[in-house]
């Protein structure tokens, strides 16, 4: 399958329950598979916790117009979250639709490691939280 429209990407980061927005934030984008593995994008969030939209490579409508389409109508990133303060979050397999601009929410959870000073041993916590593993 080629991938030969596409559709568009923004990130909007937050904390406490979406109330407040993350500014600054580190967002990687990365194609997960054949057809987009090309594509590598950092971005980061403004003031108001949102980044640019960026416009990455989908399959063409046609494939979302039949319910036995053989092929899947969007194509599929790996989106890679970091702040300074706050776990790392990673979220696998959104879907990037032809046409379509995708918002994705995230919202960081602060870690506690920054917060009280205290170094722990390395190796020993799992600062990495993974979302739509199994999309």
């Amino acid at each position: 399958m080629k991938f030969e429209d596409f559709g568009t990407l923004s990130v909007i980061t937050t904390e406490a329950g979406s109330s407040l927005p993350v500014e600054g934030s580190l967002i990687r984008v990365t194609g997960t598979q054949e057809e987009n593995a090309f594509i590598n994008y950092s971005l980061v969030t403004d003031i108001d916790g949102i980044s640019e939209r960026i416009k990455l490579p989908a399959p063409s409508k046609i494939y979302s117009l039949s319910s036995g389409a053989s092929e899947v109508p969007y194509g599929l990133y790996r989106i890679e979250v970091r702040n300074l303060g706050f776990f790392t979050k990673i979220i696998e397999n959104v879907p990037v639709f032809s046409g379509v601009n995708t918002s994705l929410p995230v919202n960081m959870i602060p870690s506690p490691i920054h917060e009280s000073n205290i170094e722990y041993p390395r190796d020993t916590l799992d600062t990495v939280i993974r979302e739509n593993e199994y999309l």
